[in-house]
This record gives structure tokens, C-alpha cells and sequence, in this order.
């Protein structure tokens, strides 16, 4: 799979992958989701440590968070159509 990395307050971060994150069921995956949406406090599946909008100060947008910890960057639309497409109904 194609990781992308971008660069986020001078440091690099990468984009994380639905496999990355341990959800056994796509009703816990929605789940997560649906927390980060409703911007509910999270935390990273990876580490442990709270989730952060990643464009707090321009408020471009609600569906992308960021761990500062593990320096993931969590893409909503993203793992949505993962999920969609590896943990179908």
C-alpha cells in the first residue's frame, strides 16, 4: 500500500493505514470514526495518546486528526473507503 507522508508543524508524519490500527469488527472501526467526527476526545489506536485536529488553527477541516506523539496522521475519507473495502457489511 502507498503511504504518504506529509509534513506537519516542520516534522514529517505518515498517514495511517486501516491494518495499522487493530479493529477487529467493522462496527469498531465505525466506531472510531464516528467519535472523531462528532469530535469526541480519542485516543490514538497506535499509542495511546490523545488524537488533535490537525488543522485546529485553520479549521480547513473536521475529518483529519493528527497523533503528535507517533507522528500518525489520521485521514477519515481514507480509512472510511478502507474500511468499505476490507471490512464490507
Amino acid at each position: 500500500m502507498n503511504r504518504q507522508l506529509e509534513i506537519c508543524h516542520g516534522e514529517p508524519m505518515e498517514r495511517v493505514m486501516l491494518q495499522e490500527l487493530g479493529f477487529n469488527t467493522r462496527d469498531e472501526a465505525m466506531a472510531f470514526l464516528k467519535k472523531l467526527w462528532q469530535q469526541e476526545k480519542t485516543e490514538c489506536p497506535i499509542c495511546g495518546e490523545k488524537l488533535e485536529l490537525l488543522h485546529k488553527k485553520a479549521k480547513k477541516s473536521d475529518c483529519d486528526w493528527q497523533c503528535r506523539n507517533c507522528n500518525k496522521i489520521y485521514r477519515t475519507m481514507h480509512l472510511l473507503n478502507e474500511i468499505n473495502e476490507q471490512m464490507p457489511e
